[in-house]
């Protein structure tokens, strides 16, 4: 029995190891996306501390194929990344990194678009747009799934709120509801993702459920409302959102295009969303080459006076007053920037 337990974590590491090889990694304010060509997979970070670039996963990352996009074709379902029938690429065409998935009858771009969301002076979120293009020779109905595997949410109560309620359970949001975006979130870190945007259709179906549940079903699997977030006996409090945009009819040579918006959560959703100033972090922070050590630590600075900022202003919103602790880490910063720049 331990033979099997320490060949099974061996075999999980060297999935791992497969895992990394053949990732791109793109980076733009405080965000890092990482698209996988072995998998077709991506995986997405935020930056919780600047001076140490120590990033936090915005969702589940040990194995990044547990989140996915399927489409279903004339009633059979593709799983992107792991079906033989797709050959993959990852693409960077006008600084809107892809993931690209190509057959004879069917091309799906996975693209993302780095975003700013709640007036962050720094790019926060991705806007994600998957774009089906039939390459076939009749009309094909295409239906359009995307699985994430959440988690900042799972060891609390309630693991998703929306603008609406609290999700402490099984919910399946239709056209009919009026949600606008959900957030995954812990002691540390929030991640929020849309259900409705400008720029796209609304999705037939948003469910809220257990993530094996969602993962074992070839598509859709029968909603069941209060349902709590377990699997018996393995998937404990588990949970994962799932978007179904249902089969459209795409003429030959026609696109279907959808979005969806992902990123740092905030109490006014995505009211608020403008595009990514340009450059990447080391652009951002300064490290990039050429940039010299006065540069580094005024960039550096700027950064962390606009974070204050952003507090000061979340603390008059919310109207609640403010702990002693905080005040004093928000003295503290300021009296720092001020005895090394107003001094000079």
């Amino acid at each position: 029995m331990k033979k099997n337990i320490i060949f099974i974590n061996l075999m999980l590491l060297m999935l791992q190891s497969l895992a990394v090889l053949g990732a791109a990694e793109f980076s733009e304010g405080r965000v890092k996306l990482v698209l996988n060509e072995n998998t077709g997979r991506f995986s997405l970070y935020y930056l919780t501390d600047i001076k140490k670039e120590r990033y936090q996963s915005f969702f589940v990352d040990k194995d990044p194929r547990t989140s996915f996009v399927s489409i279903l074709v004339d009633d059979k379902s593709y799983r992107l990344g792991d079906s033989t029938a797709f050959r993959i690429k990852v693409q960077n065409e006008g600084s809107k990194p892809a993931i690209v998935f190509e057959s004879a009858a069917l091309e799906v771009v996975q693209e993302f678009e780095f975003i700013r969301i709640g007036g962050s002076t720094l790019a926060n979120g991705v806007k994600m747009t998957i774009r089906v293009t039939n390459r076939g020779e009749k009309s094909i109905p295409v239906g359009i799934r995307f699985v994430l595997d959440t988690a900042l949410g799972e060891n609390t109560p309630n693991h998703f709120y929306t603008d609406k309620q609290q999700v402490s359970a099984e919910l399946a949001l239709t056209s009919k509801d009026s949600d606008s975006f959900w957030v995954s979130k812990n002691d540390t870190l929030g991640f929020m993702g849309s259900i409705v945007t400008a720029e796209s259709a609304r999705p037939d179906l948003v469910h809220f459920a257990n993530w094996k549940r969602l993962n074992d079903a070839s598509w859709k699997v029968s909603p069941s409302n209060g349902r709590n977030f377990n699997l018996l006996p393995y998937s404990i409090g588990d949970s994962a959102v799932a978007y179904y945009y249902d089969p459209v009819a795409i003429p030959r040579g026609g696109v279907r295009s959808v979005s969806v918006l992902l990123g740092l959560a905030s109490e006014n959703g995505f009211e608020t969303v403008g595009k990514s100033v340009e450059g990447d972090i080391s652009q951002l922070l300064g490290t990039a080459p050429g940039t010299g050590t006065d540069e580094l630590s005024l960039r550096t600075d700027l950064i962390m006076l606009g974070d204050v900022i952003n507090k000061i202003d979340a603390i008059l919103t919310s109207q609640q007053g403010v702990s002693d602790e905080d005040l004093a880490a928000l003295e503290s910063i300021l009296a720092k920037l001020k005895e090394k720049h107003v001094s000079r």
